[in-house]
């Protein structure tokens, strides 16, 4: 998945938060919100401001080894009322019981464990984070992977033999995992653009990270967030190596 499994209930709502945010929401976590009667703190509060009249939520985390009860659906439900908010998430680590899931059909309450909100925002994280982070990145080692470019090809003939050799070497080796990157960064801003119907959270990583594996960058068993962090930070470190 996207992140890994939240330790506690701090670190679940921080990432809903942090999801929300990648995903183009002005989002924060434990905000106070005041309504008639008195003041209520909000686990996680989000705005979409691409909507047209900004669209608020607001999001309730529990990080509880049970299932939520009904009677936690009707508190929400008075404090969404009384914040005025558009749209409710109670986020729950295990899920809820039947009466919580069957008060809250035909409402703007929706039920989601940590694992079906990201899948939820999967494509919208994918397009909106992932795929523009991983290409800002690339893009700085595409001068010195691209076929043709002239200024870099002078500046390779001026340097010294062993600076030459030090440059080819480190093409021949990581060339082909930067292209690479490139054309996955490219592929799903247009995948997830033009074909809307795929299921992209069945996407099989294993031959990627087994490329990486080849050029010492273990990626297995990651979520998707530390697999980018891993990337980005190699990519650096190849920069530094030039």
């Amino acid at each position: 998945m996207i992140y890994s499994e939240p330790k506690d209930w701090r670190d679940l709502q921080n990432k809903v938060c942090l999801l929300l945010s990648q995903c183009g929401f002005k989002a924060e976590t434990e905000k106070t919100i005041k309504t008639p009667r008195g003041e209520v703190e909000i686990d996680v509060y989000a705005i979409d401001p691409r909507s047209i009249d900004r669209i608020s939520y607001v999001i309730e985390c529990k990080n509880w080894s049970n299932p939520v009860n009904q009677s936690v659906i009707h508190a929400f439900t008075t404090v969404m009322n009384e914040t005025g908010s558009n749209i409710g998430y109670l986020v729950s680590k295990v899920g809820f019981q039947r009466g919580a899931i069957s008060y809250t059909d035909h409402t703007n309450i929706r039920l989601f464990t940590f694992v079906d909100l990201q899948k939820h925002y999967y494509k919208s994280w994918m397009v909106n984070f992932f795929a523009p982070q991983l290409e800002e990145s690339v893009e700085r080692c595409n001068l010195y992977t691209e076929p043709y470019n002239s200024t870099r090809d002078r500046a390779v003939d001026s340097l010294n033999d062993d600076s030459r050799n030090a440059y080819i070497n480190l093409v021949d080796k990581y060339g082909r995992f930067i292209v690479t990157l490139e054309m996955m960064a490219i592929g799903i801003n247009y995948m997830m653009k033009v074909r809307t119907d795929e299921d992209y959270t069945a996407i099989d990583w294993t031959k990627f990270f087994d490329e990486c594996d080849k050029i010492g960058l273990h990626l297995t068993g990651l979520s998707l967030y530390d697999v980018l962090l891993k990337l980005e930070d190699k990519l650096r470190t190849i920069l530094k190596s030039k």
